[in-house]
């Protein structure tokens, strides 16, 4: 009888983990398989130190609502992760990943960091507890980050000085760039469809001269953050452009039309898209310059 009585609080306890078994399950992967020490993302040497009105670095890796989701991607994404996880804490979590990913708008994501830790593709999977794991490709390789950087620091010694203002130097730099680079209509008018093609990339315009308008922008996005200029990427749906903080405002550049090809292959340089408001440039109606401002607010 004794025997039996002793056996009754194990049938209890067993009957509670049965009964709270998905309870104690979710405990169990939050607080010691997932815990929040795992989430923590250290910076690598392109991290930015900006936030943003759309996006803002976080230290919090549960997410709670939306935007906390893609505070917390933007910041994996923004310390140069190649895989990284969290944890979703909300009943609509997983579906926001799902249309973040099926309607890429992880890709506006990538406008807000240093190109250097830009993704060309990422995969996205969840688990039954809410655990999401996001794997990165990154777009740029170790050698030609180191081969794009070496040219970058010999073009500033060349072009510019320490008297010239911000503004100087980011005229000079859009002058040498357009300067030097012709826009890439082989890739054009082979209809080529190639993402690892230097010309999308800042070593085309840098190193072979010839650059598409993510090559354009990449290339201006990384002499602006070698001055610590606070700066993004803008794109719309067939276009990219840089998008700079200077003297308390915001201006637009678009090297890629400020260097204009021509029918007799003459080099232009211009300075229409160069430190421009989104008034001026919506005036110019261009059709290549739509873009959602509900992500890129404070280009409204």
């Amino acid at each position: 009888m004794k025997g039996w009585l002793a056996l009754i609080p194990l049938l209890i306890l067993l009957c509670l983990t049965f009964v709270y078994k998905n309870d104690i399950a979710t405990f169990l992967v939050q607080k010691i398989v997932y815990s929040k020490e795992s989430f923590l993302a250290s910076p690598n040497d392109y991290t930015l130190n900006y936030d943003f009105e759309y996006v803002q670095n976080t230290n919090d890796f549960t997410a709670n609502n939306k935007q906390e989701l893609i505070n917390i991607l933007y910041t994996f994404l923004n310390n140069g992760k190649d895989n990284f996880y969290f944890y979703c804490n909300y009943k609509n979590c997983i579906n926001d990943v799902n249309i973040l990913t099926d309607s890429n708008q992880l890709v506006n994501l990538n406008n807000y960091v240093h190109p250097y830790n830009n993704y060309r593709q990422a995969t996205i999977t969840s688990n039954a507890f809410n655990q999401i794991e996001v794997t990165i490709e990154k777009s740029y390789s170790d050698d030609v980050i180191k081969a794009t950087d070496k040219k970058v620091d010999e073009i500033m010694k060349e072009i510019l000085n320490d008297n010239m203002t911000d503004r100087e130097k980011i005229i000079a730099i859009h002058n040498y760039i357009v300067e030097t680079t012709t826009y890439d209509t082989e890739y054009l008018n082979a209809n080529l469809v190639d993402i690892d093609n230097p010309s999308h990339k800042a070593i085309g315009p840098l190193y072979y001269h010839k650059a598409l308008c993510g090559g354009y922008t990449d290339a201006m996005a990384l002499f602006l953050n070698k001055l610590k200029i606070p700066n993004y990427r803008i794109s719309s749906e067939n276009h990219i452009w840089n998008y700079v903080y200077l003297d308390n405002n915001w201006y637009h550049i678009d090297l890629t039309w400020d260097d204009p090809v021509t029918d007799d292959g003459s080099n232009l340089v211009l300075d229409n898209f160069l430190l421009i408001t989104t008034e001026q440039l919506e005036s110019y109606h261009t059709g290549y310059h739509n873009y959602d401002k509900s992500v890129y607010i404070e280009a409204k």
